[in-house]
């Protein structure tokens, strides 16, 4: 009889330890932005959730799209740039960065967006305002990186922060 308890509890045990996680809502984008000596530019890669970006494209447009549908991809594609204008700004040494979109690319549930502008020196400040999803999502955490002749700056902006500023020799 005591191996059969103990056969029990140990099955009990196992099917406890296997039962889905509770879900964890994190609500991210990634954006880093480098500035590149040898061609005197800013370059911006900026990552989301590529669900994220479809809800937040679909409200704006009134009607549910994904980029997995074929028919609504155009859509979506052609509503980032503007999205991206109204809601990323760069200032080097306190000027706007006249940000040109250069396109996205979409890896398994990130789209990674593209945007470059003529710098043509090293800014010695950087200030960034990126209110992606911030009115939208409760918790959204927009995560900045600048990059500076090797000097690597981090900083996060959520709902009620921003700009982050960085600052380089």
């Amino acid at each position: 009889m005591r191996p059969f308890i103990i056969s029990l509890v140990s099955a009990a045990i196992l099917l406890l330890g296997t039962l889905p996680a509770a879900p964890h809502n994190v609500y991210t984008s990634f954006t880093r932005i480098d500035w590149n000596a040898s061609d005197n530019s800013i370059e911006v890669v900026f990552e989301i959730f590529s669900h994220e970006l479809e809800a937040k494209l679909s409200v704006m447009a009134d009607r549910r799209m994904t980029f997995l549908d074929d028919n609504d991809y155009e859509a979506l594609s052609a509503a980032i740039p503007s999205y991206m204008e109204e809601n990323l700004l760069i200032l080097g040494d306190g000027k706007v960065v006249p940000l040109s979109y250069l396109g996205f690319e979409m890896q398994d549930q990130m789209i990674y967006m593209y945007l470059e502008a003529d710098l043509p020196e090293a800014p010695k400040k950087i200030s960034v305002m990126n209110a992606v999803l911030l009115d939208d999502l409760p918790g959204q955490t927009n995560t900045v990186m600048a990059v500076v002749n090797g000097d690597k700056q981090t900083d996060d902006i959520r709902e009620g922060t921003g700009p982050v500023t960085f600052e380089f020799n």
